[in-house]
């Protein structure tokens, strides 16, 4: 009887916490997947339901296709960089040096920073007229100038780089987790041996961190396809052209620039289902390293 009156008393005081849960997630949720169905835009009262025609409208958009392959272009290319970049740090900060607790907690900094900030940096630093930083230096060495956000194919290696610097601290300080946990022995006997650096990295190193690295390549994955900020900020809205137009810049288009917010809200769903079989792939293989 006790028991039940603390069950009945728990629910009573949890009951506003899950209420407004259920509020801010299920109901806004619930509204989007109905919009999805209609012809809702903005400045229209007139709502209608047009059953799947939303759903149907991206197969026939180029740019919808393309958004998509510059999001996986991107999600693939760039947390691979970032954790090579974050390996060579970790290798590095694995040495004995002076000042080295100060320099590993310098290296977080960037991963701290709102994206919004990163993205307005990196449109002063790849600036491309009279007083760009970069194309300064550039000139100041005698080589030509670049076109970091005028030029297509640039464009797109420079969103990379941007969005690497600000998230190689991820992969390092995890990857700097995992060399420490490294077993010595195994090390220590492969140097008596006679083992090089490099095999003992190729053989005993990799093999070690190969389930680290696929972790932070799934966390990486999986936030690089919500990617927003950057393209948009510092390439006004995925340019030059649409050459940085990611998904979810191609929605925030169709829904704040054309209005048509039941087909962003059939576009945002589309993404939803991209997101999950994606992340469903991955947890299935990381899942193998753990099991």
């Amino acid at each position: 009887m006790i028991s039940i009156r603390r069950f009945q008393r728990g629910t009573f005081f949890l009951l506003p916490s899950v209420i407004f849960v259920l509020a801010i997630t299920l109901f806004p949720l619930g509204y989007a997947l109905y919009t999805s169905f209609t012809n809702a835009k903005f400045g229209s009262p007139d709502v209608e339901i047009v059953g799947v025609r939303n759903y149907a409208y991206p197969l026939y958009d180029y740019r919808f296709y393309n958004s998509i392959s510059v999001t996986i272009l991107f999600s693939t290319i760039a947390p691979l960089v970032q954790i090579w970049f974050g390996v060579a740090l970790a290798l590095l900060m694995m040495r004995e040096f002076k000042y080295r607790n100060v320099v590993r907690a310098l290296l977080l900094f960037p991963m701290f920073t709102s994206e919004i900030a990163v993205a307005l940096m990196g449109a002063v630093l790849f600036y491309e007229g009279g007083g760009g930083p970069t194309n300064g230096i550039l000139k100041l060495l005698g080589l030509p100038e670049v076109g970091w956000r005028s030029n297509p194919p640039t464009a797109f290696w420079t969103l990379i780089l941007v969005d690497t610097w600000q998230w190689t601290p991820f992969a390092y300080i995890i990857t700097l987790a995992g060399l420490q946990a490294l077993p010595k022995d195994m090390v220590e006997a492969a140097l008596v041996d006679g083992a090089s650096k490099l095999r003992i990295f190729r053989h005993i190193t990799l093999p070690f961190l190969a389930p680290v690295l696929l972790t932070i390549y799934f966390f990486r994955l999986v936030d690089t396809l919500r990617l927003f900020e950057i393209p948009f900020t510092m390439f006004g809205g995925g340019g030059p052209g649409i050459t940085t137009e990611t998904l979810t810049v191609y929605i925030y288009k169709t829904a704040f620039r054309g209005f048509f917010f039941g087909e962003a809200a059939a576009q945002s769903f589309i993404f939803l289902i991209i997101v999950l079989a994606v992340t469903i792939l991955l947890v299935r293989k990381v899942r193998r390293f753990y099991a």
